[in-house]
């Protein structure tokens, strides 16, 4: 009888690994696994299987905004815009003006109606909804994605032909477009470029039109987006860091920040290829690097996942509790051990915060695997959004590719910062450079002119008249 007890004792506690048991399943973080699926999907333009994905995610937290919105889109995909635009009608039901994200959220939700819009070849209905997605934007100052919205308007205006679509002769199936509406969206893409001189498609689609026109390509390029950067940076003292380790300067912007360090097995088994170093070395570095950036005002702890369930951490240090030469010794002589406790040491982490909750707070998780504890049944997922009512950021950096084989990390990684306005940052192991990860959506909404070229199919009397080729 004693040994059962001690047996549920241990079960409660989560020092003993197994499979979690159905309801823990049927959770949010089962439903981040379809989300991150339907986007891998998405991405390969394999959208009937991604739409299969989307439809389980937003089945299970229809709450999910933006799970609203990717299945939304995705029905436009295959032919089902109406039914796409009505989920996400109902979702713009659950917005609040309280929401500090409110005008984000509603630029969000008119540009990609447009989209369904565009993508349903319905150019009149897209114009006015993007215009909006635009001027609501521009509250929020976020110069990628008003390149973004930009060269979707300067498509759409281009595609809008109205009665003059999908003329057929003997060149095929096209569409007549005036020099004045080819001016009009090579303006817009030239704003597109303003806002993001390295948006490609807004590139391509600017340089196309002054080609046809025979225009100089005149525009002054705008703020350069910071994930086409390749510039190679080589640190003096930690040569293993990522070429382009200066992205991780914005992570080091809050007023307390705990490293939570991954230091399983696997990170020491595995190595970084370009650096012919373990994952582990690779972590401490940019553990040490990032001290070295921080300023000294930043109150720093850390704490380390390794073992198994049940494991006390190897460093488990409250934020300001040790100097910053103290905190570097610890991070220098730090070993490996064991498999990734994830959520039961998460759980753990705010603790290690000051008491003030007023204080600007961040995690910091450097990993390369998933949560292997069954934690009491706790879906991750779940416990994560209480972080954001603490004032906690959750940042990730992983080793580990967006893979369908990464599907149960990345389905955590995600709803951990998703849930608490994080980011998500990879190692691309051969080309030693972090790169973000996360499925965006209007990163994916990037339409690219089709081949344009003059005609004359109204005489030759008629000289502005161009030719939009249909595939």
């Amino acid at each position: 009888m004693k040994l059962l007890r001690l047996l549920f004792l241990l079960l409660l506690l989560g020092t003993i690994s197994a499979s979690p048991p159905p309801a823990a399943v049927a959770g949010k973080k089962e439903a981040y696994k379809h989300y991150f699926k339907g986007a891998f999907f998405y991405g390969e333009e394999r959208f009937q299987s991604a739409l299969g994905h989307f439809r389980q995610a937003y089945s299970a937290v229809p709450e999910e905004f933006n799970f609203a919105l990717s299945l939304g889109l995705c029905l436009s995909r295959v032919g089902k815009a109406k039914e796409g635009l009505s989920i996400i009608s109902k979702g713009e039901q659950s917005f609040s003006e309280r929401d500090p994200e409110f005008a984000k959220k509603r630029a969000l939700k008119f540009f990609i109606e447009g989209m369904i819009y565009l993508y349903g070849e319905q150019y009149h209905q897209a114009i006015p909804l993007i215009k909006t997605s635009i001027r609501l934007q521009e509250e929020v100052k976020k110069n990628q994605t008003l390149s973004i919205f930009y060269n979707a308007l300067g498509y759409a205006q281009l595609m809008d032909q109205g009665k003059n679509a999908h003329r057929k002769n003997r060149l095929g199936s096209h569409l007549h477009v005036h020099r004045r509406d080819m001016l009009k969206s090579r303006d817009n893409f030239a704003q597109a470029l303003l806002f993001d001189g390295y948006n490609q498609k807004a590139k391509h689609n600017y340089k196309v039109l002054s080609d046809s026109l025979a225009l100089e390509q005149d525009v002054r390029m705008g703020s350069l987006s910071e994930e086409d950067f390749d510039t190679i940076e080589i640190h003096p003292t930690y040569g293993n860091l990522p070429y382009n380790a200066s992205k991780l300067k914005k992570f080091t912007e809050y007023d307390e920040i705990v490293f939570l360090l991954d230091i399983s097995g696997s990170m020491v088994m595995e190595k970084v290829t370009c650096k012919d170093q373990t994952r582990f070395q690779v972590m401490k570095e940019t553990a040490l690097y990032m001290l070295e950036q921080m300023d000294p005002n930043v109150k720093v702890g850390i704490g380390t996942i390794g073992g198994d369930c049940g494991t006390v951490p190897r460093l488990w240090i409250p934020v300001g509790s040790r100097s910053r030469k103290d905190l570097k010794y610890d991070l220098e002589f730090l070993v490996p051990d064991g498999t990734t406790p994830l959520l039961n040491i998460l759980q753990e982490t705010p603790s290690l915060f000051s008491k003030s909750s007023g204080k600007n707070r961040s995690i910091f998780f450097i990993s390369d695997g998933a949560n292997i504890c069954r934690a009491g049944g706790v879906d991750i997922c779940e416990w994560s959004e209480g972080l954001t009512r603490k004032n906690i950021t959750l940042n990730v950096l992983t080793f580990l590719y967006a893979s369908l084989a990464n599907t149960n990390a990345f389905a955590e990684y995600t709803c951990l910062a998703e849930n608490t306005d994080g980011e998500i940052l990879y190692m691309d192991i051969n080309r030693c450079k972090l790169m973000p990860f996360n499925f965006n959506l209007v990163h994916s909404c990037r339409p690219e002119i089709p081949e344009f070229r003059r005609v004359d199919c109204w005489g030759p009397a008629v000289k502005n008249l161009w030719g939009i080729f249909l595939e």
